[in-house]
């Protein structure tokens, strides 16, 4: 089967979700060196195929991390990028960026940060060993989600469930039946939990990198596309894909993954240079 587009998640999938603790410096170095031939990769893929970001995280996160990447879809499809990189140069002004499109009613976007404001203002109260991540726009620099975050403490479990009930209720109280509610994403495993100022998904974001695939690179309309993520919210994407891999990054998590195949994350640099070096035929056997 010969691939044309790459479609990736990237926190957990393309950079592992946490380097392991201090005391494995073993485990962090090893990680490292991952990290740095993966990156090596998709740079010589990039020159020969799309690659297109699907993530939760926004554009300022993002942008010098995945400057191999043709198209970005941020926060989970709420704003989409469409990039032009010149090798590993440093953008001017963000000079890559040649298009960035909203998902959502800017006014809308407008008023549902005030909402995702005061969620940051009751969560950071109670919760004063939590990380907490504003995600703004690209345009306008508009808080479009916020990510209540965990993954530093050393048991991840002990607080999970009281900070996923606390911010689905405080959200359940400031949504009151808004017409326009925020979208709370939750994960089984993944220390982590997400709020956004509109409904939002991995399918949505897939299906609108398709359709600029489909209109601004003539050559890879109607191939297959190769799908890599981490966790439940790579599902939908996953089950859209003519390939799809799930990635391991840490032996504490445990997700729920409907894809074809499942690597670790030292697996995966390798794997893609064997794609590479095989001209994007893609067999089992390559993995």
């Amino acid at each position: 089967m010969q691939i044309s587009t790459i479609l990736s998640d990237y926190d957990g999938t393309l950079s592992p979700i946490t380097y392991l603790n201090s005391d494995n410096k073993t485990g962090r170095l090893s990680n490292c060196r991952n990290q740095i031939d993966l990156d090596r990769v998709l740079w010589e893929i990039s020159s020969k195929r799309t690659i297109a970001i699907v993530s939760t995280k926004d554009f300022n996160f993002l942008h010098d991390r995945t400057k191999f990447a043709n198209i970005i879809s941020c926060m989970m499809s709420i704003e989409t990028m469409i990039l032009k990189h010149i090798d590993t140069a440093r953008c001017y002004k963000n000079s890559c960026v040649k298009k960035s499109m909203l998902n959502i009613d800017f006014e809308i976007l407008r008023k549902n940060s005030q909402k995702l404001e005061s969620i940051i203002d009751r969560i950071s109260l109670k919760f004063k060993n939590v990380s907490i991540y504003r995600k703004l726009t690209f345009k306008g620099s508009i808080l479009g989600g916020v990510t209540i975050d965990w993954r530093h403490l050393e048991e991840w479990n002990s607080i999970k469930k009281k900070i996923e009930q606390d911010v689905i209720r405080i959200s359940n109280q400031i949504n009151d039946s808004s017409e326009y509610p925020l979208f709370v994403q939750t994960y089984s495993s993944h220390p982590f939990v997400d709020i956004y100022s509109t409904m939002c998904s991995k399918e949505i974001a897939y299906d609108k990198i398709c359709k600029i695939i489909h209109s601004n690179f003539d050559k890879f309309r109607n191939k297959n596309i190769l799908y890599l993520g981490d966790s439940e919210n790579d599902n939908p994407a996953f089950r859209k894909a003519d390939v799809s891999i799930g990635v391991k990054s840490d032996k504490r998590l445990k997700p729920k993954l409907d894809c074809q195949y499942l690597i670790d994350f030292s697996q995966l640099p390798k794997f893609l240079m064997n794609l590479l070096k095989n001209d994007f035929n893609f067999s089992e056997k390559l993995l």
